[in-house]
């Protein structure tokens, strides 16, 4: 059995705070830092807050396992689980970025960084694993 190697562990403790950060944000503090646009439902975002927390919850579960062998699918689909947020992000803002506020904007494209670099860094692990 193979041991999981350092750089996927700091993959899953990167992954892991990224999502308990997002998990926060749209969860509790949604209306304050947000929503600047006033137009959202505010369950889909309180939903997603959850599936973050849940996700930073499979991160810390994986971090305690010793085999690749045991986490090697929940790992695949922990990182593979932003693709979709991403592909919506950009299509997003790529069609209604000149209707929203400059500081709506600068939170996407801020969030498009952020998950993109988790989600390379996720998938350059799993290929060095």
């Amino acid at each position: 059995m193979t041991e999981i190697k350092k750089l996927t562990k700091i993959a899953l403790i990167v992954d892991a705070i990224i999502f308990l950060i997002f998990g926060t944000m749209l969860v509790f503090l949604y209306d304050v830092t947000l929503n600047y646009e006033g137009w959202t439902n505010p369950f889909h975002a309180r939903a997603f807050g959850g599936i973050c927390y849940i996700g930073a919850l499979f991160a810390v579960i994986m971090l305690r396992k010793k085999e690749w062998e045991e986490i090697k699918l929940a790992y695949l689909f922990l990182f593979s689980l932003c693709v979709p947020v991403i592909i919506i992000e950009a299509a997003v803002l790529a069609v209604l970025g000149s209707t929203f506020k400059a500081v709506m904007v600068s939170q996407m494209i801020f969030d498009l960084i952020i998950i993109s670099a988790k989600v390379a860094l996720g998938f350059v692990a799993y290929i060095r694993q």
